[in-house]
């Protein structure tokens, strides 16, 4: 089963159905490609409420107001038994509430919100844990190109 997300927008609760990725239709030019991300398509049904009955473990994370629609697609496609509720806290910030029956599957699902969130912030869909490997391979290869001359 995959997270349930509903996100608030203009008064109105929307629950996403379906997420998919657009592709670009442009041809592919020669020479040094700009990296960029996945940009996707969000299809949602406007809810009247939503149900929380059993699930009394939450917790509280902060989306930049940047980034709240790219979470909320990543976040859908993940797997997990949990509900994640997305509403504006600030004016650039939002607040996602995560909602699970049991501990383990908050646990699970917050790690899997926070994971997104960071791979979000570093940029082009990397983990933080990826570039502080890439930087370390980087210094290293300085290392030895310095220890040659």
């Amino acid at each position: 089963m995959i997270l349930q997300v509903y996100i608030k927008h203009g008064g109105v609760w929307l629950r996403i159905k379906e997420v998919y990725t657009i592709q670009p239709t442009t041809r592919k030019r020669r020479g040094r490609q700009q990296p960029r991300s996945s940009p996707y398509g969000i299809v949602a049904e406007s809810v009247e409420s939503i149900e929380l009955k059993g699930y009394k473990y939450s917790k509280e994370i902060a989306v930049p107001a940047m980034k709240v629609s790219r979470f909320a697609a990543r976040l859908h496609l993940e797997p997990g038994e949990a509900i994640v509720v997305i509403e504006e806290y600030a004016a650039d910030r939002y607040k996602a509430m995560i909602y699970a029956k049991n501990k383990t599957q908050l646990e699970e699902a917050v790690n899997r919100a926070l994971t997104i969130l960071s791979s979000l912030q570093v940029g082009r869909g990397r983990t933080r844990e990826e570039v502080d490997v890439e930087e370390a391979e980087e210094l290293e290869e300085e290392e030895e190109v310095e220890g040659e001359e």
